[in-house]
Parts: C-alpha cells; sequence; structure tokens
C-alpha cells in the first residue's frame, strides 16, 4: 500500500535528491539561493536535474489537470441578434369562425356521465 510522502525533516541534506527537494520547498528566490549556495560543486549537476525533473512532472500533472477543468462560461448571456417578425397573412373569416367555436366549446354545459 501506497504511504504518503514523508515530510521534509531534512536539517542536513546527504544526498542530491535532499539538496533537490530543499530547493523545490523554498518559497523565494533569495531562499533557493543560499540552498543552491550549499549545494557541492560535484552533486550541482545531479541537483539540476532533478529540480528540472521534479518541474516537469509537476507542469505536467498541472496540464493533465486542465483537461478535468469546466469550460469558461462567460460573464454576461449571449444574445441573439434581432430579427424582426415575419407577418403572416391569414384568413380573418376563417379565424372567427376557429374562435367561435371554441368559444362555444367552453361556455357548453358539462354533461354528467
Amino acid at each position: 500500500m501506497h504511504t504518503a510522502p514523508a515530510s521534509l525533516k531534512v536539517s542536513r541534506p546527504q544526498w542530491p535528491r535532499q539538496h533537490a527537494q530543499l530547493i523545490l520547498a523554498a518559497g523565494d528566490d533569495l531562499a533557493r539561493e543560499v540552498l543552491w549556495a550549499k549545494v557541492p560543486a560535484d552533486w550541482r549537476d545531479m541537483v539540476q536535474l532533478h529540480i528540472a525533473q521534479a518541474e516537469a512532472h509537476t507542469a505536467q500533472h498541472v496540464q493533465q489537470r486542465q483537461k478535468f477543468r469546466p469550460a469558461v462560461s462567460p460573464a454576461m448571456p449571449v444574445l441573439a441578434e434581432y430579427r424582426a417578425p415575419i407577418p403572416v397573412r391569414g384568413n380573418a373569416v376563417v379565424a372567427n369562425h376557429h374562435l367561435a367555436a371554441l368559444r362555444a366549446n367552453i361556455h357548453t354545459p358539462r354533461v354528467s356521465a
């Protein structure tokens, strides 16, 4: 079973990877510069390689997570262009007959079953 990584309790790093962990965990550039000064000269290339791999892994993880992020919706709703209604000419006599039939249906007494 996979366990959570141990917290950084490295007071004096003994391996290049430990130096890289401390440098990556440092917040600002000044702290990183101080930590870089403490890296032995023969380990600098390995530490730089570890840092580059970790940053690439982080960038890849962020890029993969972007796929799952919901699409950004616009702040204001998009409005369609106004289209003038198209006038449809009908037969007034036929329309009146239909309305009269509907009114007659509404006003007829209900038959009890």
